[in-house]
């Protein structure tokens, strides 16, 4: 039985138990790992605050109201499986899992996200257009860059220009969207 399982189990047979006095064997448990799970138990405020009395075993006081809708809509604690990060002859670094796009390549160990890249994108498009005031431009991007607020209003001032900046609205849509 995984911990997931050992979880879920003793949240719903404690708060179904006839007695207020628990303890680890009837579970089949070693103190420790009983202990553990009572803590996370209280600590996610399905319990009240028990008692853990010398002789080993804990007292249960009363089921929270998280606690009972948690039993009411049958829900499960599941922890989420940690992804490993793999290194191939230190020329790259794959990451398993929701990483937002995050890459590492190289030696140097250079991090590009998925909002670099566009934000690069955007940049190369408006370096590359015919604009006359494209340097004021991307240097309000780049002084804008990590402040969200600002960002987006630049954009959207780039986006306010109409048929001048036709060729580069496809980029700041792509840079918006993230």
């Amino acid at each position: 039985m995984n911990t997931n399982d050992k979880y879920n189990m003793l949240v719903k047979e404690i708060a179904n138990s006839k007695s207020e006095y628990i303890y680890p064997k009837t579970f089949g448990l070693d103190f420790k790992e009983f202990k553990a799970i009572i803590d996370e138990i209280e600590d996610d405020g399905l319990f009240e605050k028990g008692f853990w009395a010398l002789g080993g075993f804990y007292i249960f006081n009363n089921l929270t109201f998280k606690g009972r809708s948690f039993l009411e809509n049958n829900d499960k604690k599941e922890y989420h499986k940690i992804e490993k990060t793999e290194v191939n002859y230190h020329n790259n670094i794959s990451v398993s899992g929701n990483n937002h796009g995050n890459i590492i390549t190289g030696n140097n160990n250079t991090i590009v996200s998925e909002f670099d890249k566009k934000f690069n994108e955007l940049i190369q498009v408006i370096n590359n257009s015919n604009l006359q005031s494209k340097d004021i431009i991307i240097q309000d991007l780049k002084n804008n860059k990590n402040d969200e607020k600002l960002l987006k209003k630049s954009l959207g001032t780039v986006l306010t220009k109409g048929a001048e900046f036709s060729s580069i609205i496809s980029a700041v849509s792509a840079l918006l969207s993230l």
